[in-house]
């Protein structure tokens, strides 16, 4: 296979899964490529130079480690300047869109609340062919799937290491998905303890209240991804993680939701 550094990780998990130890021996950053339900939300999204940017390494590391599993590089044409790369490699509706809306999230993340519901009311008042632009201090990977599950598109400017600009265009007809949420339930704390109390399961305790964003949802993933057939996941929350309950809702878990007061919310997810 035939890569360069536009290639997607997902392209190259796909044709060869050597390439998952491959690039988490890169660095540290990129072993969370190891936990499956990380990876499956985190690499059809992003290519080779963008997971270098992440990881502050190079594209040359990918190199290294993906030739001797039997990949042939052949590095795209880059004789533009940055900034001429970044006008070129936008989208057509994002260069001829009219309006353009933006949002910076970064105030509502830096008063330690959730912004999700924010850019949904954002989003649903968009006009049709119109753009949101999502000013946030990482890359929000949740919402570009949450969106894009909307028929929507999207398109990310990294300004810099902490600073990232996400478009998402409003199509005329937009997609309408019905998400599967019977197994997502809210509910009052006792009824959590009464299936704690049956001891069906052996429970893995997680607190991820003291976490900055996006680690709580990464280390509840990671933590799924490495339960065992009879083990289930407690955690102890500060809000209701809304990002993760979407994800969760496209996976094989009951979940039920407690929130117990401002700030203490306990989640219980079992198979």
């Amino acid at each position: 296979m035939i890569i360069n550094q536009f290639t997607k990780i997902s392209e190259l998990i796909k044709a060869n899964e050597l390439c998952i130890d491959a690039i988490a021996s890169i660095a540290k950053p990129l072993r969370k490529i190891k936990i499956p339900l990380l990876r499956k939300v985190l690499t059809p999204r992003v290519n080779i130079m963008e997971a270098a940017k992440i990881a502050n390494c190079s594209v040359d590391d990918f190199r290294r480690v993906l030739e001797p599993l039997g990949f042939t590089w052949k590095e795209a044409a880059e004789t533009k300047t940055s900034q001429e790369k970044k006008e070129q490699n936008k989208p057509a509706w994002l260069i001829e869109c009219e309006q353009i809306v933006p949002l910076d999230v970064r105030p509502i993340l830096d008063a330690d609340r959730d912004p999700l519901k924010e850019i949904m009311i954002a989003y649903k008042a968009l006009p049709e062919k119109a753009v949101l632009e999502i000013i946030n201090s990482f890359l929000p990977f949740p919402l570009i799937s949450r969106l894009e599950d909307k028929g929507t598109f999207s398109y990310t400017d990294e300004i810099s290491k902490t600073e990232f600009h996400t478009y998402f265009y409003k199509p005329m007809a937009e997609k309408a998905v019905t998400k599967i949420e019977s197994m997502i339930s809210f509910v009052s704390f006792d009824v959590i303890e009464k299936i704690l109390n049956t001891k069906s399961f052996d429970m893995v305790e997680l607190d991820v209240r003291s976490l900055p964003m996006p680690q709580p949802m990464e280390r509840i993933l990671e933590t799924l991804g490495q339960l065992k057939a009879n083990e289930g996941l407690f955690v102890q929350h500060k809000k209701v993680p809304l990002y993760l309950l979407e994800e969760l809702g496209n996976l094989p878990y009951r979940v039920f939701v407690s929130e117990i007061a401002e700030g203490d919310v306990r989640i219980l997810i079992h198979p």
